[in-house]
């Protein structure tokens, strides 16, 4: 009888094995496959190892729950969330230490299994919570903390006090929440299920990934003379490909040293693989002037600093214009004498068109993707 049961057991087994994958994964497989391959050394989104079903059986079983379908067939095909915390979505042991923590010290996980209500999540995370905070009892204030965070799994920590939850009991159950536990704004609905958050999420990420290597015009240069300040510094180059000099500021968080200090981060030598870009910001415009079409660039002239710091006069022509766009107003602005291109990100009032010619003022900033000495 004990054999025959286990060959029962054995077939039941094989059968899940071989079942076939929802139209969710094969989907995300493949989106996950091409995202991979924009990239020359490896996608930095990398997922921790799948669950098992005993494991995630375990967790639900902890939790007197059981999880969404989508988000199941994640864990069990995908991965159990991304390595690194930020990232979406995370991993099952990283969602219960983020928002229910404190929940959880205090009450076990009971809470999880309760019914998640928008109202009163809203009631302790809302901006009305201040007005009855001085008077309700400490027992009353743990149970109204209790109920604004039951019933959900955090499965994003946005940071600053924003998450990204999912609702795992109650008639709201597989939606996606967004919550601000510290700014007073409460809970707001962003998505019906975790499947459709997670295939928009993905799609986001190939469209800026696509972008960034369609606007990176990525050439080699030496550094000349490092001007320090803090975590950034103006690096005085030359470009290695025709000998022009010229110099843009780098944001080194990493490294922060005052003027008159000494890094090791970027010396006079290195060779350095840079991209260069101009941003309109609030405190730091753009300033665009449109030249008439016939205007004779000068390639001395097309990239002029003013005064001691990386802002630049530039002068340019639009040769092309990008087919990939993630919602910003970029173009690539050919420059002369650089005989490169520079991405001007500006304001989204602008019109461009190729065969434009444009005079840029403002910050000169590079990326850095690779140092060699």
């Amino acid at each position: 009888m004990k054999k025959m049961v286990k060959a029962i057991e054995g077939l039941f087994k094989q059968e899940t094995a071989a079942a076939p994958k929802s139209a969710f994964i094969v989907q995300v497989e493949q989106m996950l496959d091409q995202y991979e391959r924009l990239f020359e050394d490896g996608s930095p989104y990398v997922l921790h190892n799948r669950l098992t079903q005993a494991q995630v059986e375990e967790f639900e079983a902890m939790a007197n729950i059981s999880l969404p379908a989508d988000y199941k067939d994640f864990l069990l095909h995908i991965g159990d969330g991304v390595v690194r915390d930020r990232q979406f979505p995370l991993s099952l042991s990283h969602a219960r230490d983020c928002l229910e923590t404190s929940i959880r010290n205090s009450g076990g996980f009971g809470y999880m299994s309760l019914p998640f209500s928008v109202e009163s999540c809203n009631r302790y995370y809302g901006e009305e919570f201040d007005e009855i905070d001085d008077d309700i009892s400490d027992e009353e204030l743990d149970e109204i903390r209790i109920e604004a965070s039951q019933g959900i799994l955090t499965v994003h920590n946005d940071g600053c006090g924003y998450y990204i939850v999912l609702v795992v009991a109650g008639e709201l159950k597989g939606k996606l929440y967004y919550i601000d536990t510290c700014h007073g704004q409460g809970a707001h609905l962003v998505s019906n299920s975790f499947s459709e958050y997670y295939l928009k999420w993905l799609n986001r990420k190939i469209k800026e990934r696509q972008a960034s290597l369609e606007q990176h015009d990525k050439f080699e240069c030496v550094i000349t003379r490092v001007k320090l300040g803090g975590n950034v510094r103006d690096l005085h180059v030359r470009n290695m490909q025709n000998d022009f000099s010229f110099q843009f500021e780098f944001f080194c968080p990493g490294d922060f040293v005052r003027e008159g200090g000494h890094t090791e981060y970027t010396k006079v030598d290195d060779e350095l693989v840079v991209s260069l870009s101009m941003e309109h910001k609030s405190y730091s415009p753009l300033v665009l002037e449109k030249l008439d079409g016939s205007f004779e660039l000068d390639g001395a002239q097309s990239l002029a600093i003013i005064g001691d710091r990386s802002v630049h006069t530039v002068i340019g022509r639009v040769n092309r214009l990008f087919e990939h766009s993630t919602g910003e107003n970029c173009f690539p602005l050919y420059v002369e004498g650089l005989a490169q291109e520079i991405l001007i990100k500006a304001p989204s009032e602008l019109t461009v068109s190729v065969g434009d010619v444009y005079k840029v003022k403002g910050q000169l900033n590079g990326e850095v993707y690779r140092i060699m000495r």
